[in-house]
């Protein structure tokens, strides 16, 4: 009985160090230039920020912008007030680490006034030459508050800044 108990234990410890808590943010390299390539989106929807209504789109000649637009400009923003050049998505190969946005969820609470947005989102950095991976960061589903919003578009703009802050703290932090 002792025996089978002993077992049981070493079974149950052994069983416990395999189990890793999921990585959410690897450490970065120290980076003078990045490319941002075009987000990811797979959520279904078309997430249309702004220039989607008839009106927008052929009287008012608004440009269409959607949540990976937006997500993709922040990331621009907050990497060159770090410091970090960002050159065009479609430069010459091999130019410069890719930073790569893929977008899981984005789900606001409500149609009118969101409080808050599910968001998922993930980042990596590439190196375009082994299209190994330098670094990655997770934002698991999560709400995000959207405080002050009037509208979807309103609450996106606030989640995309929110959320690529997150993203990007360890961004950099090698330096």
């Amino acid at each position: 009985m002792i025996r089978l108990g002993i077992i049981a234990m070493a079974a149950a410890l052994l069983g416990t160090g395999c189990v890793r808590a999921p990585v959410r943010s690897s450490a970065p390299p120290a980076l003078r230039t990045v490319a941002i390539m075009p987000p990811v989106n797979l959520t279904g929807d078309e997430l249309v920020v702004e220039g989607g209504s008839l009106l927008e789109k052929y009287v008012l000649d608004t440009p269409r912008a959607t949540v990976p637009d937006i997500l993709a400009a922040e990331a621009r923003r907050q990497l060159e007030a770090r410091g970090v050049t960002v050159i065009a998505a479609d430069a010459p190969a091999g130019t410069a680490p890719e930073l790569h946005l893929e977008l899981r969820r984005w789900q606001p609470d409500a149609p009118f006034k969101p409080t808050y947005i599910i968001v998922s989102l993930a980042a990596s950095l590439v190196a375009p030459d082994s299209r190994r991976v330098l670094w990655s960061a997770e934002h698991p589903a999560r709400p995000i508050a959207t405080p002050g919003a009037v509208s979807v578009p309103n609450a996106d703009l606030i989640a995309a800044a929110k959320v690529v802050t997150e993203l990007l703290a360890s961004f950099g932090a090698g330096e």
